[in-house]
């Protein structure tokens, strides 16, 4: 009786085994997720808002979910960085794409159209012509290594004279800093300068730093070159039909470009000068 009973036991055990072993080949199969991150240009809530429309067009090009990843700020998305880096696809400025590019084996695709600069500015109240004038004011900025804290840097090369950072979460929140009079200037990018001063805003520039490539999106060297052209061509096709025109008018843009590794060389040395005069 004793062999009888452990004999069901055995082959009702086998039976479950069998039927968990099936069950894992019908299953139907689940969509890849491809980790998204975003440069903090914005705060956290505004980035994936704003870039919500991207993840899902990249989504739609490949089949896979797209989840987006952000960064409180600079500091935090530069720690990340020099980690295993554990994204697919990033879209950041010229710094970071070359440090990808060089370090990591990226591949740029493609890229926001033109160079880009960054101004620092002073309202006409407080009008000053030099940026050793600022030293021990309040300018407003991003912080390093954002592009506009790195800048910054550089126009105060003597470690002790140097302004103060009130630190910002966007551009245009520098720039209304400095409207409104809670700092004596700010560093923003020289479009929205240009922008501020056709509204007629009373500003006044100080100095404006070299122009490098525009933001770029790249890919892991992990996503197959299948998918990479698909997410490339899809790019820089999206000017030339309907759902790439909504695409494109959502992010305020007019077009993407190729983004040549060349244009990006030798960028990510501001990172590394950063990096060194920080430790």
């Amino acid at each position: 009786m004793s062999q009888l009973k452990y004999g069901k036991n055995y082959i009702s055990t086998a039976i479950c085994g069998l039927v968990l072993v099936l069950s894992s080949f019908v299953q139907p199969a689940l969509a890849a997720t491809l980790d998204f991150a975003i440069q903090p240009i914005l705060g956290e809530e505004e980035t994936r808002k704003a870039f919500t429309p991207l993840a899902e067009f990249f989504a739609k090009v490949t089949g896979d979910e797209v989840k987006i990843h952000t960064a409180r700020d600079f500091p935090e998305y530069w720690v990340n960085q020099k980690k295993n880096n554990p994204y697919e696809i990033m879209m950041d400025n010229a710094f970071f794409t070359d440090y990808r590019n060089e370090k990591e084996g990226w591949i740029s695709i493609a890229k926001i159209p033109g160079l880009v600069s960054y101004t620092l500015i002073v309202t006409a109240d407080n009008a000053v012509f030099e940026p050793d004038e600022l030293v021990g004011q309040k300018i407003a900025s991003l912080m390093p290594p954002a592009p506009s804290g790195i800048f910054l840097g550089q126009m105060f090369r003597n470690p002790l004279r140097q302004p103060y950072i009130s630190p910002t979460n966007s551009s245009e929140e520098s720039l209304q800093q400095v409207l409104d009079g809670k700092v004596m200037a700010a560093i923003i990018p020289t479009p929205l300068v240009n922008m501020a001063l056709q509204d007629g805003k009373d500003l006044v520039v100080v100095k404006t730093s070299v122009q490098i490539p525009h933001v770029a999106i790249s890919v892991s060297p992990n996503v197959s070159e299948e998918m990479r052209d698909k997410i490339r061509t899809a790019l820089l096709e999206a000017d030339k039909n309907d759902e790439g025109k909504v695409l494109l008018e959502k992010l305020g843009f007019t077009n993407f470009e190729p983004a040549d590794p060349s244009g990006y060389a030798g960028l990510m040395q501001y990172l590394i000068d950063f990096s060194f005069a920080n430790e």
